[in-house]
């Protein structure tokens, strides 16, 4: 006996059940989208320190009033990262009417002289912003030779790499005493604000030499003399070389 394979269709019933369910659906969305519950009331912005909430709200495009399910929120994160001094964002909804934005800010670690003056720089030498010789408070890094790029760029430079090396390396405590970062090829050296000159050699246990260069410098408060540099190229034996 010949069998066939019967293609089975489905009956009315279940075709009005499924019109039914999608007439439900749409409605559903055509009132959650009307609906003044889902507007947004709320703009909730954390992480930032440097930048104001109402410019971060203002890169995101983001007004109260609109409708919850309606924003576009991977395209306002878009919107927040041209800003120069943003490294990433997370955006979420929390219904009925909140929206949350978390930002983490690029920190300027250092300064590179350019045509125009200074810009800073965030440890991963990404530009920030345009900066100012002891009014931020930064070290100036000195020994490159490098194209500036545009605010929200990164510094293309091999010998910068070197020289954030020691800027990630040393105590927050050091930085604020040092006016210079110099790197030639593997070599360091750095200048405190009084002048000292400091060698730190290969680039090697910078945390430990940043810690003995700490200790040195204060201890050198006391003395009355003057230093012509300090020589931190061999951690465990620290030279100080007095002008006589």
């Amino acid at each position: 006996m010949a069998s066939s394979n019967r293609v089975r269709r489905p009956s009315r019933h279940s075709l009005l059940q499924r019109i039914f369910f999608l007439m439900i659906f749409l409605t559903t969305a055509y009132v959650l989208a009307r609906s003044s519950v889902f507007e947004v009331r709320e703009i909730i912005v954390t992480g930032n320190t440097s930048l104001s909430r109402e410019n971060i709200v203002l890169a995101a495009g983001i007004n109260p009033g609109e409708n919850i399910f309606k924003l576009d929120l991977k395209s306002a994160a878009e919107k927040i990262k041209v800003i120069s001094m943003i490294k990433s964002v997370d955006m979420s909804r929390h219904l009925p009417r909140t929206v949350e934005i978390i930002v983490e800010e690029r920190k300027p670690v250092a300064l590179l002289p350019v045509d125009s003056g200074f810009i800073q720089v965030d440890d991963e030498g990404f530009y920030i912003q345009k900066g100012n010789v002891g009014l931020n408070g930064l070290p100036v890094i000195t020994g490159l030779e490098f194209e500036a790029p545009s605010p929200g760029g990164q510094v293309k430079s091999e010998k910068l790499g070197t020289a954030l090396e020691v800027v990630r390396g040393f105590p927050g405590e050091l930085l604020q005493l040092l006016s210079e970062v110099y790197t030639d090829r593997d070599q360091a050296v750095v200048y405190t604000l009084d002048g000292v000159q400091c060698r730190l050699g290969a680039q090697t246990d910078l945390k430990q030499k940043g810690e003995v260069l700490v200790k040195i410098l204060g201890s050198l408060k006391t003395k009355d003399k003057r230093i012509e540099y300090i020589d931190l190229s061999f951690t465990g034996s620290p030279v100080v070389k007095y002008i006589e």
